[in-house]
């Protein structure tokens, strides 16, 4: 059974928005690497900022993470909403913003852990990443699903005025 043309386009689309999400996955375990050697070459490592109280920033990073994995999906859909891009361009989107905030949560955890030497804050700030990247991860069958959705959108039921 051959493809057609679009469904061929949606899937290198799908694809290359999974190689992204891919390279943000690998940067986190290489965020774990580079823990490691900090911890090992500047044993015992505090952090660049020792002695500084940290809870009301890891507070505020931990809601900005959550707020952040939230405002992935606003911002799916309101992306997915705007008809003036192609369909293509919409779903593509879309997946990049939501992996790249995904991303921030991770970043955020590396910051805390740069600032006061804790792993395990970079780990559980990396764990709710990859929470993130499970519900936000491009999938050709969601991708497929929304391009048809897209397309009743654009071809749905048009009135036409009644003739006087």
């Amino acid at each position: 059974m051959a493809t057609s043309p679009l469904r061929d386009e949606l899937a290198k689309a799908c694809r290359a928005a999974q190689v992204v999400g891919a390279a943000l996955l690998i940067s986190l375990g290489m965020y774990a690497f580079a823990i490691d050697q900090i911890q090992r070459t500047r044993a015992p490592f505090a952090g660049f900022a020792p002695g500084v109280p940290h809870g009301l920033l890891r507070a505020i990073l931990a809601a900005c993470a959550l707020a952040g994995l939230g405002l992935a999906r606003v911002l799916q859909r309101l992306i997915l909403a705007n008809a003036a891009l192609p369909p293509l361009a919409r779903l593509n989107s879309a997946a990049i913003v939501a992996l790249a905030l995904c991303e921030a949560t991770a970043i955020y955890g590396f910051m805390l852990f740069m600032l006061a030497g804790r792993p395990s804050d970079y780990y559980l700030f990396a764990a709710l990443a990859l929470v993130g990247f499970l519900l936000y991860f491009p999938r050709r069958e969601a991708w497929e699903e929304r391009a048809r959705e897209m397309a009743r959108d654009t071809t749905g039921p048009r009135s036409t005025p009644p003739r006087t």
